[in-house]
């Protein structure tokens, strides 16, 4: 579906016919008060095809208003069916899709931003009462991604809120990230560092609403608590999936904007009133930290290669001994090193620093890390300062087959020896 981003010159017309489809279209809610459930809900979805066929349909179609935006997010917040909280959430994503409020324009290639543009979000108190009772704060957010972690029944009423709730957060998140990526990327392209600061998501997390640290716990815990698909329908576990692909999404989006505000910050421009918060990275490496179960869990849900290799190297680096001075047959990586997984791997091959990590962090760990850290590396293209994929090979088979020799009572996981399987093929593949 083709975006449409209509200059100044035809921002008057638009407005002029905006206003009398909002009233033609808004004019079949005014009465579903004084009917039925069933008549009101069949009201609600005239009113959202009605919309469908004005903005969407047409080539040129008509740009709903601030106040059919609202009317829309009313009906995804608090619908009575499922039905109508569906059609509520596929009409708004592909409305957003089609009238983009942020955007890299095609022929300056800047960041073009449209002005008092509707959002769901309240990060303030400059908003009407009518717009208050339904647009989300910081702290209603916080509170979905909490209930998240509540199970699922088809057969009683409540389950309507909770699907609902996951259909709501879906939308934000979709709402977040059509905010901020192309900020980020002009962000990548020009260092403003306000374009940044101005996005949904910056609002959101800085917020005093908002326990950031155990915003980050309740994602990480959503993400890897088991989904038992037994019994539901398919719509249902598609929807779970969604949820926890929107789950996945945030949490890639808070990563990078912290790493943009590292960039902000190390050039001077930033300032205290942008605060200072734990990185979302560091935070997400000391969870998993001496848990098995939610390391394994998180690594093989949480699927982004450049994020996920970066999340196993601060891990390892913890435990790889740096010494002060570099000598000619020393075995441990000095600094550099340590930021690729190649560098981390030849730790692995000397015998004592494998005894040590071992013994600090447990066979298994290991081995989930770099298991997973080996495979993140096989996705990204373009590896680290020119490393080979033979290179990094070799190194994984040899840190993999060296935990063995150091210690015989050593078994290598299934896990394990998939990845070593791997490493062979790739490197026959290469030969």
């Amino acid at each position: 579906m083709p975006k449409e981003t209509k200059k100044a010159n035809t921002s008057r017309a638009m407005n002029t016919y905006g206003a009398g489809l909002e009233a033609n279209t808004l004019a079949m809610l005014d009465s579903t008060g004084a009917k039925d459930n069933r008549d009101a809900n069949e009201d609600r979805l005239q009113y959202l095809e009605a919309v469908r066929a004005a903005s969407l349909v047409p080539e040129h179609g008509i740009p709903p208003t601030n106040k059919m935006y609202q009317a829309m997010f009313r009906i995804l917040r608090f619908g009575r069916t499922l039905e109508l909280v569906a059609a509520s959430f596929h009409l708004l994503t592909q409305l957003h899709q089609r009238y983009p409020w942020v955007y890299i324009s095609d022929g300056k290639h800047e960041l073009e931003i449209v002005d008092e543009a509707w959002s769901p979000f309240n990060f303030g108190s400059d908003v009407d009462s009518g717009e208050k009772e339904i647009s989300v704060r910081s702290s209603l957010f916080q509170e979905l991604i909490q209930n998240m972690n509540k199970g699922v029944d088809e057969s009683e009423e409540s389950d309507l809120k909770i699907l609902g709730n996951m259909f709501l957060f879906k939308y934000l998140v979709h709402v977040l990230k059509l905010d901020f990526t192309p900020r980020n990327q002009v962000f990548e392209e020009t260092m403003n560092w306000s374009l940044l600061k101005e996005s949904s998501l910056n609002l959101l997390l800085a917020s005093r609403r908002v326990n950031f640290k155990l915003l980050m716990k309740d994602c990480i815990s959503t993400m890897c608590t088991p989904f038992d698909a037994d019994g539901k329908s398919i719509s249902l576990v598609e929807l779970h999936k969604g949820m926890l692909s929107a789950m996945k999404e945030l949490l890639v989006m808070i990563i990078e904007l912290d790493a943009s505000k590292k960039k902000a910050d190390i050039e001077g421009i930033t300032n205290r009133g942008d605060g200072v918060r734990t990185p979302a990275l560091e935070i997400i490496v000391d969870e998993l930290t001496y848990d098995e179960y939610l390391l394994s869990n998180f690594l093989q849900v949480f699927d982004d290669p450049k994020w996920k290799l970066e999340i196993v190297l601060q891990y390892l680096t913890k435990y790889i001994p740096k010494p002060s001075v570099r000598t000619r047959r020393s075995n441990t990586p000095q600094g550099e090193d340590l930021k690729t997984l190649n560098g981390i791997l030849k730790t692995f091959s000397n015998g004592t620093n494998a005894k040590n990590i071992t013994k600090k962090i447990g066979p298994v760990v290991v081995q989930i890390l770099i298991g997973h850290g080996f495979l993140a590396q096989l996705t990204i293209s373009n590896t680290n300062e020119g490393e080979s994929i033979t290179e990094i090979c070799n190194s994984v088979i040899a840190a993999l087959t060296n935990l063995k020799r150091v210690d015989q009572k050593i078994e290598i996981l299934p896990f394990g020896k998939e990845v070593l399987f791997t490493a062979e093929m790739v490197l026959k593949t290469k030969a």
